[in-house]
């Protein structure tokens, strides 16, 4: 037990942001992160993932406001089951309230044209800025913050629908989780909280309609009572990190209540107008909070595509400074994140800041390097692994920045 809180101390996300200048807070704005340049990249990283995936998946990026009239929360139901987490302001004499989550203005969206079946499902994603007013007591480095972002989607379908774009959406979790190497989920399916909107026949066919898409998935699941959205019920992916320490992170909530609230619908194939179905998800969740988790669970040490600094080429001596600059700069072209340690410190000092500063690949150069054509290369938990051609190096870690391999060299 002690060996664990000890370890779960030195991967502290509050601690290693600072360490590795990623990202700060500031009193004058409480709970709300500031990324660094280096954190920036991390930051966007993630991001880019998740547009390269949903190019894959069929998601359609939109950018939506963050100030909203009250009378949109009142429409949605926020006004009564969330007010007390949301910013409120007042605007030329009208009650506004800055956006706690996307879902009503996809609803908006979806609603400014008359829809067909044949556009069904239109999947809408958003990384819009979110704020919530979390209360100061439980506020906790980037795990609970009040400014943040969401890999946040919404899928409007028709009923027969729910179930394939279910079974897809665990094929997107799975594959992100892997690639975290986040093993075996846990899976819940939270049911109707004791604040909820809708009839209860809404809420016991949207239940049973999840849980039918869990026993055809096959997965193992608990049942969470009461701890669904208001607006419909959920199922929630625990993972388990490095140490063994469970956190919720991605989430797929039915919702029949929202459409019906905006009054969307949709022409069907004999014409008649019916109401589409709304699935709420999120993948990573929070980027702050699944930033921190990540940053726990690789300790410090994130995967070579992620590292905000790939490689840095250390000279042997000022000597060779101007040809480290070279090399360096063949690295930047060829699209990876590549510093050159210009200082004029001895070569241990320099592989032990690089060592500090986790850069997962550190390229010694000296003159047997330059004349030859090639670096020595240094691996972070790797060692030495003796000199390779700069023309080969540049195409190996090329090659596992773009397949998001873990470390480079890494054959699988």
């Amino acid at each position: 037990y002690v060996a664990r809180i000890e370890e779960a101390r030195r991967r502290d996300h509050r601690r290693l942001g600072r360490e590795l200048d990623l990202f700060s807070f500031h009193p004058l704005a409480p709970a709300s992160p500031f990324f660094h340049p280096k954190g920036a990249i991390v930051y966007n990283e993630l991001i880019g993932l998740m547009r390269e995936l949903y190019q894959k998946y069929g998601y359609q990026e939109v950018i939506t406001p963050q100030l909203f009239d009250a009378e949109l929360w009142k429409i949605s139901g926020h006004w009564d089951n969330y007010r007390e987490n949301m910013f409120l302001t007042e605007v030329e004499g009208r009650e506004f309230s800055f956006k706690p989550m996307n879902c009503p203005s996809h609803c908006l969206i979806y609603k400014s044209a008359a829809r067909s079946y044949r556009e069904l499902p239109l999947r809408l994603a958003d990384f819009g800025r979110l704020h919530r007013f979390e209360r100061s007591g439980v506020v906790q480095g980037l795990t609970r913050v009040r400014s943040f972002s969401q890999d946040d989607a919404h899928i409007f379908c028709m009923p027969e629908h729910i179930g394939p774009e279910i079974d897809r959406l665990f094929d997107l979790m799975f594959e992100v989780y892997h690639l975290f190497r986040f093993t075996s989920p846990n899976i819940y399916l939270s049911t109707k909280p004791e604040k909820a909107i809708g009839e209860p026949e809404l809420w016991q066919h949207a239940e049973a309609t999840l849980e039918a898409c869990l026993k055809n998935r096959g997965v193992a699941y608990t049942v969470n009572p009461g701890e669904g959205a208001f607006y419909g019920p959920k199922i929630d992916f625990v993972v388990h990190d490095a140490i063994g320490r469970e956190w919720q992170l991605g989430t797929i909530q039915l919702d029949f209540n929202l459409p019906r609230r905006f009054e969307l619908t949709y022409a069907a194939e004999d014409g008649s107008e019916k109401t589409p179905v709304m699935i709420h998800r999120a993948v990573l969740g929070s980027i702050e909070r699944f930033f921190g988790v990540m940053l726990e669970h690789f300790a410090g040490d994130l995967p070579f595509w992620l590292a905000p600094e790939q490689v840095r080429v250390l000279p042997v001596s000022d000597k060779f400074l101007e040809g480290a600059q070279t090399i360096g700069e063949r690295f930047r072209q060829a699209g990876l994140r590549a510093s050159v340690d210009s200082r004029n410190e001895k070569l241990g000092a320099k592989i032990r800041d690089g060592e500090l500063a986790k850069v997962p690949v550190l390229l010694i150069v000296g003159g047997k390097e330059l004349e030859q054509g090639t670096v020595s290369v240094r691996l972070r938990h790797r060692g030495d692994l003796g000199a390779h051609p700069v023309a080969e190096v540049v195409e190996r870690l090329r090659e596992a920045k773009a397949s998001r391999k873990l470390a480079p060299w890494e054959e699988n």
